[in-house]
């Protein structure tokens, strides 16, 4: 049989944890997708799995196979990719991780035009302020980064933005309104741990503050409710509060002072190719970014 056919067999049964279930997935009995796991592990001369009534676990080398057929299967995949791009449906799983504030605004709030567009796609959407390991979690995109990143990924930028200082007009009320950066030493700063540093402000005319924080939190939402609640000054992307800002629930500060813009990345693994379901969601976020 063609080995190929029984590594995916193998894979399958990994990914979904079961042979019942991946013979499903192949439309194949059960005994048919055991026989395969069995004669690839007989042509490789050792075992892939420790197999239970209840569980299946990868053997160590096991796991090391599964890597590499997972990286043959994404090779062919990608080489198939050039010839069907034009015409294809994409299907299975899209992996995105989003930073919140990016993610809220750009993919969440056009997520149903987007399922609309590729109904045979499903979406596993993570909303978190993290740079995750794309290969190990199984990523496909990370999205709305403003870090440089490792070189081994690809990077595109997608958007130029720029930080707002901003606080809640309860908060201004109580400690009064800042008038040069230098008067920011003075309040009560909220900061997010995943900047680093994460108490440095820089200024348009270069001006460099360092703050002690009074509240510091990992997640973006968190720190945005903080702000909002009068706790104190907050550093928070354009993009997700000017609205707040036009309806007065927060006051921006010292904005002629604004820190120079920076860019937000999207990142994916290098590849020779890229998958379709990534470039189609590439070019559909692209254009929502860009209306």
């Amino acid at each position: 049989m063609d080995k190929l056919k029984l590594m995916k067999t193998f894979m399958l049964i990994v990914e979904e944890g079961s042979i019942v279930q991946a013979a499903k997935s192949l439309k194949i009995t059960k005994a048919a997708a055991s026989k395969q796991l069995i004669d690839l592990e007989s042509s490789l001369n050792t075992q892939l799995l420790h197999r239970t009534t209840r569980s299946l676990n990868l053997t160590d080398a096991g796991q090391s196979f599964y890597q590499s057929a997972k990286k043959i299967f994404m090779t062919i995949s990608e080489a198939e990719s050039v010839i069907t791009r034009t015409r294809e449906k994409p299907s299975g799983v899209l992996r995105v991780t989003s930073h919140r504030y990016f993610g809220e605004r750009y993919i969440v709030s056009h997520l149903k035009e987007f399922i609309n567009l590729y109904p045979d796609l499903k979406i596993d959407l993570e909303l978190a302020d993290r740079f995750p390991d794309l290969e190990k979690e199984n990523i496909d995109v990370l999205c709305g980064v403003g870090h440089e990143g490792p070189d081994y990924l690809v990077r595109k930028k997608v958007l130029s933005t720029y930080h707002i200082l901003c606080a809640s007009p309860r908060y201004l009320k109580k400690y009064g309104i800042p008038k040069t950066p230098n008067d920011l030493k003075q309040h009560r700063y909220i900061t997010h741990s995943f900047r680093n540093p994460d108490n440095l402000l820089v200024f348009s005319n270069h001006k460099e503050i360092y703050l002690d924080y009074h509240v510091r939190v990992n997640d973006a939402q968190a720190m945005l409710k903080c702000a909002l609640q009068g706790l104190g000054i907050a550093k928070i992307f354009n993009y997700f509060v000017e609205e707040l800002i036009r309806k007065g629930e927060l006051i921006e500060l010292l904005p002629k002072y604004r820190e120079p813009q920076k860019s937000l990345y999207v990142f994916y693994q290098q590849h020779k190719f890229i998958q379709p379901k990534i470039r189609l969601f590439l070019d559909f976020l692209y254009e929502k970014i860009a209306s």
